[in-house]
């Protein structure tokens, strides 16, 4: 008696407290985005593992795999590299041939620099030659079937974003999507004929407004940061710009953009605008969004302390944004700077002939962060502490 007498009280427990989550406005709509999340992941699940009578591509899955070791010439260096012959069957999922078993090799290197290592139960693209009736004359693996991984990835990133984030992770998300309509915009007008760099000057304009408002609403907090970013980024640009101009760009090398067929120049400031803009949006409205919490929790809190404590927070953030931007940037070219090593190149000409743009795209961005701190900082505080100005 005892027993049932306490599953019922852990009954009762439990229906007052999904009737207290439903009576909870907030409550009720994380529950709801969050029953949601799960059921569209169940279903993305599902697509991606039965999708292959969506390609026009053969795919088949593998079912077993025989090795034995093999040596192969490399046709550039002339070296003999190890590796192995792989000997795999393989079962057709789609096709007039679903259904069919095949039998595929495929030699690999070691190294795996140009060829792939298989696996049971994986999936891949096979090109099928077949004879006067029809039927399966030979088979030759193309490639990996990678696109439910890539759809795996992306939804364990909404369901992060938007299960910590709330319902400011969806407004995350919609922001991202209409910054990638407008640079998809963008491409399309320059392929019209337009002018790439007000192109790229106006849609960063965009960038900053639809970003910032969409995260942050209509409030103070939106147009400090907006005007911080606006400004830090135009006064790092104009330094960069000067100084490129004062010194003839002696020192910058474009041998990289050699391949395009448009001004190496124009592309390079648009580099230096776009980089530069994501760092300074981040200090701007982490700057304005701490002293805004501050004057919040502490409406009467005098001017000089929220500008002692803006500058405190600004240079902790100060030294990590600015080894971000370095990381960035160099992070990308660490498999031509092995290579370059590998072939004899000193660090001074790695440094001097073949970083030189990663290096001034850093420079530039760390100025603009430094100058954007103290100038979102002031804005902040002055709309906070004059409530004539910045109300919505």
């Amino acid at each position: 008696m005892l027993e049932i007498s306490s599953i019922k009280d852990k009954m009762s427990e439990l229906i007052s407290l999904f009737k207290g989550i439903t009576k909870s406005k907030v409550s009720r709509r994380s529950f709801i985005l969050a029953a949601l999340l799960i059921i569209v992941s169940i279903l993305s699940f599902y697509f991606m593992s039965t999708n292959e009578n969506y390609y026009g591509k053969t795919i088949a899955k593998i079912t077993s795999i025989t090795e034995k070791e093999s040596s192969q010439t490399d046709e550039t260096s002339g070296y003999d590299e190890q590796g192995k012959t792989q000997q795999i069957e393989a079962v057709i999922l789609n096709g007039i041939h679903k259904g069919k078993t095949i039998e595929l090799q495929y030699t690999a290197s070691d190294s795996q620099v140009y060829h792939l290592n298989f696996k049971v139960n994986d999936e891949v693209f096979v090109r099928i030659t077949e004879d006067a009736k029809k039927e399966i004359k030979s088979s030759e693996i193309l490639d990996y079937k990678r696109d439910k991984y890539i759809v795996y990835i992306v939804i364990i990133f909404l369901l992060t974003i938007l299960l910590i984030g709330g319902m400011k992770g969806l407004r995350s998300l919609i922001s991202v999507v209409v910054n990638i309509i407008i640079f998809s915009a963008v491409i399309e007008l320059f392929i019209c004929g337009y002018n790439l760099l007000l192109l790229a000057s106006i849609a960063s304009l965009l960038f900053i407004i639809v970003s910032i408002s969409i995260v942050s609403g209509r409030n103070k907090k939106t147009v400090s940061a907006i005007v911080g970013t606006i400004v830090g980024t135009i006064f790092s640009m104009s330094i960069a710009a000067v100084v490129i101009l004062i010194t003839h760009a002696n020192g910058i090398h474009y041998e990289e953009m050699e391949f395009l067929t448009h001004p190496p120049e124009q592309i390079f400031y648009i580099e230096i605008l776009i980089g530069t803009l994501g760092a300074i949006m981040d200090i701007a409205i982490s700057i304005s969004s701490a002293i805004n919490e501050m004057h919040d929790k502490n409406p009467n809190i005098e001017r000089k302390v929220l500008i002692h404590s803006g500058m405190e927070i600004g240079k902790d953030i100060m030294g990590t944004m600015a080894n971000t931007l370095v990381f960035a940037y160099i992070s990308g070219s660490i498999p031509m700077i092995l290579l370059w090593l590998k072939n004899g190149y000193s660090i001074y000409d790695i440094v001097n002939y073949n970083l030189s743009l990663e290096i001034i795209r850093a420079l530039t961005g760390s100025i603009g962060i430094v100058i954007s701190i103290p100038l979102t900082m002031y804005i902040s505080v002055m709309l906070l502490k004059n409530h004539t100005i910045g109300e919505t």
